[in-house]
């Protein structure tokens, strides 16, 4: 459904991102590409090492040319909401933050010009390893458009 607002992937590999993260300052995981409010893109997360220490995790999200660019509004203006899954139980964390409309990356793609677009909320993957919100070297995230 090109109108669905949300969806749900698993980021495998947390320890290696971890790690990538920890030695060149970032590491990015893409899903595959979907449409959520018409919009087509591919939702992931983005781990950064931190100023202080330990490696944040950020939404993140690359739009791409898509069926439906004619209608959609642009610049990008929805905002966005991550949640993370909680294997045992399903309990959720979330935030939700509103993108700024002054960044050409928030603009219409054009084939070949395609940019990442990373939230500036932060979750510490410290406290999701904690928390047991990564099993399996696995993490589960709810990524979702909100008007």
């Amino acid at each position: 459904d090109p109108q669905a607002s949300v969806c749900e992937f698993v980021v495998k590999g947390v320890k290696s991102l971890q790690r990538k993260a920890l030695n060149q300052g970032w590491a990015v995981y893409e899903s595959e590409r979907v449409y959520l409010r018409g919009y087509c893109m591919s939702p992931g997360v983005s781990f950064r090492n931190g100023l202080l220490g330990g490696v944040f995790v950020h939404a993140l999200f690359r739009p791409h040319k898509g069926d439906m660019d004619d209608v959609v509004q642009w610049p990008f203006k929805l905002r966005v909401k991550l949640r993370f899954v909680h294997p045992n139980g399903g309990e959720e964390i979330e935030c939700v933050d509103c993108p700024s409309i002054f960044r050409l990356s928030y603009q219409r793609p054009r084939e070949g010009q395609e940019q990442s677009i990373f939230t500036s909320f932060n979750f510490s993957l410290d406290d999701l390893v904690h928390d047991g919100y990564v099993e399996d070297d696995q993490l589960r995230v709810k990524f979702e458009l909100l008007p």
